[in-house]
């Protein structure tokens, strides 16, 4: 198995594992992270397995919205950027993920 394999492998293990988690209403661990603001009300950072989990959507759906600018009718959050890795607060996510119910979209699907 390669390195790229691996984190692949890896990815996909904690994107299922938060998922699991959120959908069964169970607490995750959100633990701060060291040289990111603090985030008000109790918000915490996502990474994009974080994104993935809430989202329903794939890790690369995402980063693919973000090279492209998708979905058209309401684009994927910009991420910060820390240490090569995209994090985006928690709420920016929920919030992103209502406005695309209000307007009868589901998360994964593009219009």
């Amino acid at each position: 198995m390669t390195d790229g394999e691996h984190r692949s492998v890896h990815l996909a293990a904690q994107v299922s594992a938060l998922a699991d988690d959120v959908r069964a209403g169970r607490p995750v661990p959100a633990g701060r992270l060291f040289g990111l603001p603090e985030l008000p009300d109790d918000d915490c950072w996502v990474d994009i397995a974080g994104a993935a989990a809430l989202t329903g959507v794939p890790p690369k759906t995402i980063t693919g919205w973000l090279t492209r600018g998708g979905p058209r009718s309401s684009p994927f959050p910009s991420p910060h950027r820390h240490l090569y890795r995209l994090l985006w607060p928690r709420m920016v996510i929920i919030s992103w993920l209502a406005r695309r119910h209000a307007h009868g979209l589901t998360a994964g699907r593009s219009r």
